[in-house]
């Protein structure tokens, strides 16, 4: 789970609420992109970054959030969760496409 203290950092980057999020190691979250399909791509309106989710299972979802200058950061949740978050997504992101 992700701490309090990158709860306060990512939570601004993120159109998600991280309780409901796993944070994951960077090779795991590498290696599970690599190998399934995208479903689902934003953008943030300010243009500091973005975020693709790829279907890992049936019912979840790992979600790659990348900053502008290119750093990356995982995370796996419940892709019913993220459909609500694209839902709300708020003037914020910019949804590109969603098939999750």
């Amino acid at each position: 789970m992700a701490t309090r203290d990158s709860g306060r950092i990512m939570g601004d980057r993120v159109p998600f609420g991280l309780d409901a999020a796993e944070s994951l190691s960077w090779a795991l979250g590498s290696e599970v992109v690599a190998a399934k399909p995208e479903c689902a791509r934003l953008e943030r309106t300010d243009g500091s970054g973005s975020l693709a989710a790829f279907r890992a299972t049936e019912h979840t979802v790992v979600v790659r959030v990348r900053t502008a200058v290119g750093r990356e950061k995982f995370y796996g949740l419940a892709a019913a969760d993220f459909r609500d978050a694209l839902a709300d997504a708020g003037a914020r992101w910019r949804v590109v496409d969603a098939d999750c």
